[in-house]
């Protein structure tokens, strides 16, 4: 946008003469008559009163400088903020990811976060997992948090943050418990009979388990359905079913009563959770920096957690 248009006729008002305006302005006087004649013609009326001595503005003039001053006011203020987005001071990072990982994660990250760059924004969208490929493809997150691989449907890039166990949670020990080094385990092929609370279709978790059910031929009674990773904890807990979890869910959530978690297998099934944007060269440092903070505190966080007796609580679950 041409802004001179703005800037003549304000010094014109300033100064009230055109000889030191355009002096000012660093063109001739006959330049300046002309353009401020074409500015006129453009609006269909009179901006300056040149029969008056000093030149003074009109009324029309008058709404016009009024008008004037605010535009060049906020491309000043607009420049402004483009410069301090460009130099990560200010700016917003949307994050797609489920609401039981944002509470996880974020608390881990966003004070550090927030010392490196004071002035940007994170803004959570907390969708399912399938969700949020599409929110991210479609520009509606920057950036998503969820269980990998994703599909192929679209054209992301994605980096691994961390690896997270799948446990199988009961309310009392069961009969298929073996000894673990790290923790009991059952064999998967020998959990059939049980019936499961799931989570419904297109959550992370439960692809993940349809996955591990079809290769190790289980068709499991389904005696509840849900939204919520914790709630299919917390009812594993009181015996309705048993139920496959993330790690972090039974950090996170409350059992009713002290559960029984078996790995499921004896060195355990893992995960990968992972970060996915469009390109990496369309990411700003504020959000590489993102993605770094969740690499470096989640690396290791299941010893992390172990080390300060987050699942102390949980039973043997070995007959």
């Amino acid at each position: 946008m041409d802004f001179k248009q703005y800037q003549y006729v304000l010094k014109i008002a300033e100064m009230q003469n055109l000889t030191k305006a355009a002096n000012a302005l660093y063109i001739t006087q006959p330049s300046l008559s002309h353009y401020i004649a074409r500015i006129e013609e453009e609006m269909g009326t009179q901006i300056f009163n040149r029969n008056t001595t000093p030149i003074s503005l009109t009324l029309a003039g008058e709404k016009y400088v009024e008008t004037a001053k605010m535009i060049l006011s906020l491309n000043d203020r607009l420049r402004q903020e483009v410069a301090d987005i460009a130099q990560n001071k200010k700016g917003l990072i949307r994050v797609g990811m489920s609401h039981a990982r944002a509470s996880f994660f974020l608390p881990y990250i966003l004070p550090a976060f927030k010392e490196s760059y004071p002035g940007v924004d994170v803004q959570t969208v907390e969708v399912r997992a399938d969700l949020v490929e599409e929110y991210v493809a479609k520009g509606r997150c920057d950036l998503g948090i969820l269980p990998l691989p994703i599909s192929k449907k679209y054209s992301l890039e994605q980096e691994v943050v961390c690896r997270e166990e799948l446990l199988l949670v009961s309310g009392q020990p069961l009969p298929e418990g073996r000894k673990g080094n790290r923790r009991p385990y059952v064999k998967l092929d020998e959990m059939g009979d049980y019936p499961y609370s799931l989570l419904k279709r297109g959550h992370g978790i439960r692809t993940a388990v349809d996955v591990l059910f079809m290769e190790h031929g289980i068709h499991p009674k389904q005696i509840f359905e849900t939204t919520s990773n914790e709630t299919a904890y917390r009812l594993s807990t009181v015996n309705m079913g048993l139920a496959i979890v993330p790690e972090t869910t039974v950090i996170l959530s409350h059992a009713v009563n002290t559960p029984c978690l078996y790995g499921l297998s004896p060195e355990g099934i893992w995960w990968e959770i992972g970060v996915i944007y469009q390109k990496k060269e369309m990411l700003s440092d504020a959000q590489k920096r993102f993605i770094c903070l969740m690499q470096e505190k989640f690396a290791n966080y299941t010893k992390y957690y172990r080390s300060k007796d987050y699942l102390s609580e949980e039973r043997s679950g070995v007959l």
